[in-house]
C-alpha cells in the first residue's frame, strides 16, 4: 500500500466566486468532484502572513483569554503582516519580511511563531516537509521558521538567501533557468513554479507534505482590480497551473498515495477611497506615529485592518482614541483587549495574547459591487493600492471566505459540507491523516467528517456579538462548531 502524502496548493487571495467552469475549469472540476467546504474562513487579521502562520500551526494569531501569569497567551503570535509590539523596542511596526528585524524578534521572543509548526511536528516524527513559494520573503520564512536547523526544503523565488540550504537553490536555477521577472499578471512565475514542483520538488524530495504557494491572483487583484481583464488572466493562469498538477495527479500522483488540498488564504474586496489615519489622529490632537517614542504616545500600524498601541497601555488614552475612531465614518469594526465602550473584545476574533495591540480597528466596508460586478467595497489606509484595487485584512464576509477543497482516497468525493471551517483546520487534518498527534498549541480540529470512513458532520450554530456606544453600533457573527475549542469567524460590520 502506498504511503499517504499531501500536496497543499495555495492560490493567494483567490475569491470563491471566481471559480466556475468558464473561468477556472480545472479548479471548478476539482471542487465539484472532491470534498468542498464553502463556509471556510480566514484567521484575523485576514493578511497573508497571518494565514501562513495559521496554516502551519493550526492556530489563530491569538486566543480567547488575556495572557496568563507567565505573560504568554494562546495563538501563533504573528499579529499581522507588520505589527507593533512595544516589547521589541523597534521604531516602527515589524515587517515580517524584514529578515534582520525578524532575527532580532526571534532572539527576544525565543520563538517567532509561539505555536508548534508543521515542520517541527513532521521532523520529530521522521517525516519530510518541503515548500515551494512565490510569495514574499516573510511568506517563505513563516512557512517554515526552522527549515535550516531541521534540514528541510524551502525554495523561494526570491533567492538562495531566502531559501533553505537543503533546497539547493542554485542547482534549481542551473537546471530550470533564472526565475522570471515579476509582472502583472504574474504568468511566467506561475508557470516556472509549477514546472519546478512537478519536475523537481515532487520526484526529488518525495515529501510527506509538499506545499506550493502561488502569489496570484492576489498580486493582480491588488494592483489591477478584482474582475478586470488582467485579473481574469491571472486567475486563468493559476487554473492552468492547477490543471498541470491534476494531470500529474490523475496519471500517477493519486495512485502513489498523494492527497491534494486546494485552498486560498483569503479573498479580496475593492478599495473605494484612502484615509491617512495617522494624519487624522494628529489633527485631532493625539500624538500618533509608527512607534511609542518621546514624540509619540499612540503607535499606529496603518492598514485596512489597523492596530493601535498606546503608551503604558493607559486605559484613559485607549478610551479617548477608541471614542474618536468610532465617531469617524471611515471606521468600521473596533476591538479592544477587554471590550466595552462600544468595542468588542478581541476574544471574539481569537486575537488575544501578549503581542496584541490595545485596539484593532477595521476600515469601513459594505456589500456593494465594484465596476465589474464583484461585491465587497471598503476604504483603506494602504496608499500603495490604487483606488479600484483589491485589499484584504478585515472581516467583511467575502474577504474572509477562503477556498478549501480536499481530494484523494482519504476523503469523501463530491461532497459539499456547510460546516464552518478555517485555515487553522488544515494542519490538524493532515497530521491525523498521517497518523501523527496534533500538538496542544493547535486550535483547529481535524476535519474527520471529510474522511471516507469519517463520522457525520458536527452540529453547529451561529451567534451574533453586538456592541454599541454613543450612536456607534457594530456586530460580529461567529459560528460555534461541536467539538471545536474556538469560534469560527463569519463576518462583521458596523451598523451605525
Amino acid at each position: 500500500m502506498k504511503r499517504t502524502r499531501f500536496l497543499f496548493c495555495l492560490f493567494d487571495g483567490l475569491r470563491r466566486d471566481m471559480i466556475h467552469p468558464k473561468l477556472m475549469p480545472n479548479l471548478a472540476r476539482f471542487r465539484a468532484t472532491c470534498c468542498d467546504y464553502p463556509n471556510s474562513t480566514s484567521a484575523f487579521p485576514s493578511e497573508t502572513r497571518v494565514q501562513v502562520s495559521s496554516f502551519v500551526t493550526g492556530a489563530y494569531a491569538g486566543g480567547t483569554a488575556l495572557p496568563n501569569k507567565t505573560g504568554s497567551g494562546d495563538g501563533h503570535g504573528i499579529m499581522a503582516n507588520a505589527f507593533y509590539d512595544p516589547a521589541l523596542g523597534f521604531d516602527q511596526p515589524m515587517d515580517t519580511s524584514d529578515t534582520p528585524r525578524m532575527e532580532q524578534a526571534k532572539s527576544l521572543y525565543g520563538r517567532l511563531q509561539k505555536a508548534e509548526n508543521l515542520g517541527e511536528v513532521l521532523a520529530r516524527a521522521g517525516r519530510k516537509y518541503a515548500v515551494l513559494t512565490t510569495g514574499k520573503i516573510g511568506n517563505a520564512r513563516l512557512l517554515n521558521t526552522n527549515a535550516a536547523e531541521l534540514g528541510q526544503v524551502v525554495f523561494s523565488i526570491w533567492g538562495a538567501d531566502v531559501s533553505s540550504p537543503a533546497a539547493n537553490h542554485d542547482s534549481i536555477i542551473q537546471r530550470f533557468g533564472p526565475v522570471p521577472d515579476q509582472t502583472l499578471p504574474n504568468i511566467e512565475v506561475t508557470e516556472y513554479a509549477t514546472t519546478v514542483l512537478l519536475e523537481h520538488m515532487i520526484p526529488e524530495h518525495d515529501a510527506d507534505v509538499q506545499v506550493i504557494w502561488f502569489n496570484e491572483p492576489d498580486l493582480t487583484y491588488h494592483y489591477r482590480g478584482i474582475g478586470t481583464p488582467e485579473s481574469e488572466v491571472a486567475v486563468r493562469s493559476v487554473d492552468t497551473a492547477f490543471g498541470r498538477i491534476l494531470d500529474w495527479w490523475d496519471a500517477e500522483g493519486c495512485t502513489d498515495g498523494w492527497q491534494v488540498i486546494a485552498a486560498s488564504d483569503h479573498g479580496q474586496i475593492t478599495v473605494t477611497g484612502q484615509v491617512n489615519v495617522v494624519d487624522i489622529l494628529n489633527q485631532a490632537g493625539f500624538r500618533a506615529g509608527p512607534a511609542i517614542t518621546d514624540d509619540f504616545d499612540v503607535a499606529v500600524k496603518r492598514s485596512s485592518s489597523g492596530q493601535i498601541t498606546v503608551r503604558d497601555r493607559d486605559p484613559r488614552l485607549i478610551a479617548e482614541v477608541l471614542a474618536f475612531l468610532q465617531q469617524q465614518d471611515w471606521c468600521g469594526l473596533t476591538f479592544t483587549r477587554t471590550g466595552g465602550k462600544g468595542s468588542l473584545s478581541m476574544s471574539v476574533i481569537n486575537g488575544l495574547n501578549e503581542r496584541s495591540p490595545d485596539i484593532n480597528y477595521i476600515m469601513r466596508s459594505n456589500d456593494g459591487a465594484n465596476d465589474w460586478g464583484y461585491p465587497g467595497l471598503c476604504v483603506a489606509d494602504n496608499f500603495d493600492i490604487p483606488i479600484g484595487g483589491g485589499i484584504h485584512g478585515g472581516l467583511q464576509k467575502i474577504e474572509i471566505n477562503n477556498l478549501l477543497v480536499m481530494g484523494g482516497n482519504v476523503f469523501k468525493r463530491a461532497v459539499s459540507s456547510d460546516t464552518p471551517t478555517s485555515i487553522i483546520d488544515i494542519a490538524p487534518t493532515i497530521l491525523q491523516s498521517l497518523g501523527l498527534s496534533v500538538p496542544d498549541t493547535a486550535m483547529g480540529r481535524p476535519l474527520t467528517e471529510a474522511f471516507t470512513d469519517g463520522p457525520a458532520a458536527p452540529a453547529w450554530r451561529e451567534r451574533v456579538e453586538h456592541a454599541r456606544s454613543n450612536g456607534y453600533a457594530q456586530e460580529m457573527t461567529v459560528a460555534d462548531v461541536e467539538g471545536s475549542l474556538v469560534g469560527y469567524l463569519r463576518g462583521g460590520r458596523r451598523n451605525v
